[in-house]
């Protein structure tokens, strides 16, 4: 059965059923071992490619406790995928089942067994940083490979709870008895932090663009100066600046203020000006696409093997895998039938969605735009608001 020897992959691929069922299930083990080498040699380039900038992040299949965690290694410059580890946990009848730790040490466990896979292929020498989220739990790892003190954080985590902390550092000083010095009283200020939240956030994003670390903490340690006015420290410029009156007519408040600031200035010098772990997420959402049960592997590692392919070389891998499974290329019928299965299926998810919604006005102007339903026009404007064309029932 020449034709059915892999074809299991390229039918799931384009959502087309394959002859013969039987066929395919006794050729898949053939097929797996051709797509995994297909994935060594995608990982290989993207190693001789190492910028070293390395992103790590982790992607679990439910939010607690979960039988299973995909981490996964990229580079932050060039955006390829240099390592990919499954965790899955003892239990259940789960294929290659290997840890038997708490779900929220998965993270740890994957990031060692990448940071091995790294030594072993003798790239983890070059690594000048290694980008994550704020997770503690890593830093006996980094510890055990030597690699601590190349530790980075990603903005955009490190903002988010930056932001989250002064919301309730600012909750807890509803009220706060100062001294006036022109009085000579005490007075009461209501809310004096109120409102700062915006502005430290854009004083923040202009901190992480500097990339030398004591100019940086420097920047964040001047947000109070440059509140009140005090622009001694500043770099000179022409525009009206934000003036924070409450403390300018309290010194008391601005020592407060300082105190939050200083405590964040360790974080704030260790985060990354290269990269981030944002392109990890989106790999991770690529790898849940290829995670539906309605495909036809057996193997998870095969549908994560395939997504690998797919990130690092997303015009050609559909055509190395077909030369890889020596499967001929798909009939002008084959082509023909899944654009209009496609195309109907995406006119049906037009009806079901709800009036008033700004994607469905989006569709229906693009439907109008159609002269005919010519489907090959709204194809270009389909693909633009949904790339996985695949992922439709």
């Amino acid at each position: 059965m020449p034709y059915t020897k892999g074809c299991s992959l390229s039918f799931s691929c384009w959502e087309l059923k394959p002859p013969v069922k039987s066929g395919v299930m006794r050729q898949q083990r053939f097929c797996d071992d051709k797509i995994r080498r297909l994935k060594s040699i995608s990982l290989m380039l993207s190693r001789k490619s190492f910028s070293g900038y390395l992103s790590i992040d982790a992607r679990w299949t439910h939010r607690r406790n979960s039988p299973s965690c995909t981490v996964t290694a990229l580079d932050a410059v060039t955006k390829r995928v240099l390592a990919c580890v499954n965790i899955n946990h003892i239990g259940g009848n789960r294929q290659h089942a290997q840890y038997s730790g708490a779900s929220n040490n998965m993270e740890s466990a994957g990031t060692r067994i990448i940071l091995k896979q790294l030594k072993k292929y003798n790239i983890l020498k070059d690594v000048k940083e290694i980008i994550k989220d704020r997770d503690n739990k890593s830093v006996s790892v980094f510890k055990e490979f030597g690699v601590s003190h190349l530790e980075r954080f990603d903005p955009g985590h490190v903002s988010k709870n930056i932001s989250k902390d002064f919301t309730k550092f600012s909750a807890s000083h509803k009220t706060v008895e100062v001294f006036n010095d022109k009085t000579q009283k005490i007075e009461k200020i209501e809310r004096p932090f109120w409102g700062l939240n915006a502005s430290l956030s854009m004083w923040l994003w202009s901190c992480f663009a500097e990339e030398n670390i004591d100019k940086r903490t420097k920047m964040w340690e001047n947000c109070v100066y440059h509140y009140v006015g005090n622009h001694s420290f500043c770099e000179p410029h022409n525009y009206k600046c934000f003036e924070w009156q409450k403390g300018v007519n309290s010194i008391q408040l601005q020592f407060m203020l300082y105190d939050w600031v200083h405590k964040w200035t360790p974080i704030v010098s260790k985060v990354s000006s290269i990269g981030s772990t944002c392109m990890n997420e989106a790999f991770n959402s690529k790898i849940a696409c290829y995670l539906d049960k309605s495909r036809a592997w057996k193997n998870i590692n095969i549908r994560v093997n395939v997504a690998i392919l797919e990130w690092n070389d997303p015009e050609h891998f559909l055509g190395d895998i077909q030369k890889a499974l020596h499967l001929p290329p798909l009939s002008e019928d084959c082509v023909k039938s899944f654009e209009e299965n496609c195309y109907s299926k995406m006119i049906l998810k037009q009806k079901t969605v709800t009036k008033g919604s700004k994607k469905q006005n989006k569709y229906k102007k693009s439907i109008q735009s159609v002269p005919g339903g010519d489907y090959q026009v709204f194809k270009s404007e389909w693909e633009s608001e949904d790339e996985d064309i695949d992922d439709f029932d």
